[in-house]
């Protein structure tokens, strides 16, 4: 855990709002690139306890107006172990205020998915000192994806039939999710 929270970029929680809590930092490399992380609640029935987490670059247009995109490709490369660090001590920092919620994370186009669950698998053990982490298959999902909205699924989804396993590296591939709880230690 340690090693987790030692190496996050500093942060500051912008809004505590129970439907969307935000977290603000700045990317440092070859430019400083202000992120956010929200956690923001489900609104359907049965997902009481589960919120997004989602991260991107803060955006301001000439109006001062501001924005989030997930979808930049516009990011310091050499530091996106440093980022994924900060994101789990937000998801930290919100679970321990909210120790009952669930966290899901996936990512909105196939390649940025692919990517956290490789991300998340080299830093597993560090991840693992601090929550329970778990895989979510949905059977029979079928996903359009394009790059003005990324992946969306087909149908909508039964969350009745969703079938949550136990983190498994070797079984990865087959996650459509990945859920973060904060271990009973941290509570």
């Amino acid at each position: 855990m340690e090693d987790l929270i030692n190496e996050s970029y500093e942060f500051e929680q912008v809004d505590s709002n129970p439907l969307h809590t935000k977290y603000d930092f700045v990317s440092i490399g070859e430019k400083e690139i202000p992120k956010r992380i929200a956690m923001i609640k489900y609104p359907q029935p049965g997902l009481e306890r589960f919120y997004n987490l989602g991260f991107g670059n803060i955006f301001i247009d000439e109006n001062g107006l501001e924005s989030i995109s997930d979808m930049s490709r516009e990011n310091n490369k050499n530091d996106k172990n440093k980022v994924l660090k900060t994101v789990f001590t937000c998801a930290l920092d919100f679970l321990s205020n909210s120790p009952n919620s669930i966290l899901t994370i996936f990512g909105n186009t196939t390649a940025k998915h692919r990517m956290y669950k490789m991300d998340l698998n080299n830093n597993l053990a560090s991840i693992e000192s601090c929550f329970i982490i778990k895989g979510g298959i949905i059977n029979d999902l079928k996903i359009t994806e394009n790059s003005e909205n990324g992946k969306l699924p087909d149908s909508i989804i039964n969350i009745d039939k969703i079938d949550y396993q136990i983190y498994n590296p070797a079984k990865s591939k087959s996650y459509n999710f990945i859920t973060f709880e904060i271990k009973a230690d941290f509570k």
